[in-house]
């Protein structure tokens, strides 16, 4: 029988480090090294159409703090497994969102080793299954209901204390899941479906 191929995705602003990991990846036969990104928003978009596995991210980031990161990952791909490799320890990142967390000393076999044991692991499930399929986060059903408040993306974020961006992200993936166009259409189908009350 064929081994697994996992796949993975690393998120770093340093070239060097970026090179690294996946020079040490290539070395795993059953490791596929899908996307190496120096931009956060950039590997989000990338995992809408490509998703991976694991995420092997640094907290630091020039386009969105880890901890957005993470939590974009968490809310949009709740089964991608997602090790934090950083410079230094931070209490910013929730422990509950992710499954690893290594510092960037750490020797290239214990790197392996923490991503052997990740892979193994069951996913965490941050999702609730709705009627009909569909599944939605917790977070995007606060957003739906928000919507069904008649407000708007940006009075969202200041009442969610998330970004702008997020929210929209967090919209577009809901209008997908829901197969609407528009917040008229999302509003009656969240009805139907019991998400928000009419």
């Amino acid at each position: 029988m064929e081994p697994k191929i996992f796949r993975i995705g690393i998120v770093d602003d340093h070239q060097l480090i970026l090179d690294g990991l996946e020079n040490l990846l290539k070395s795993v036969e059953n490791y596929e090294v899908v996307f190496s990104r120096n931009s956060a928003r950039e590997a989000l978009e990338i995992m809408m159409d490509d998703p991976v596995d694991l995420i092997i991210t640094d907290v630091a980031m020039p386009d969105m703090n880890g901890a957005e990161f993470i939590q974009n990952l968490r809310e949009q791909f709740p089964k991608v497994k997602i090790m934090v490799l950083s410079m230094y320890r931070t209490d910013l990142i929730n422990d509950e969102d992710i499954d690893g967390y290594l510092l960037k000393e750490s020797s290239g076999t214990t790197i392996l080793k923490a991503i052997k044991t990740i892979l193994k692991k069951k996913p965490k499930s941050s999702y609730t299954s709705l009627p009909k399929g569909v599944v939605l986060s917790k977070r995007e059903k606060e957003i739906v209901v928000e919507i069904g408040n008649g407000l708007s993306s940006e009075q969202i974020a200041e009442k969610l204390f998330l970004s702008y961006y997020t929210v929209e992200s967090h919209k577009k993936n809901i209008f997908l899941k829901l197969n609407v166009n528009t917040n008229a259409e999302l509003i009656k189908k969240a009805i139907h479906l019991g998400v928000i009350m009419n």
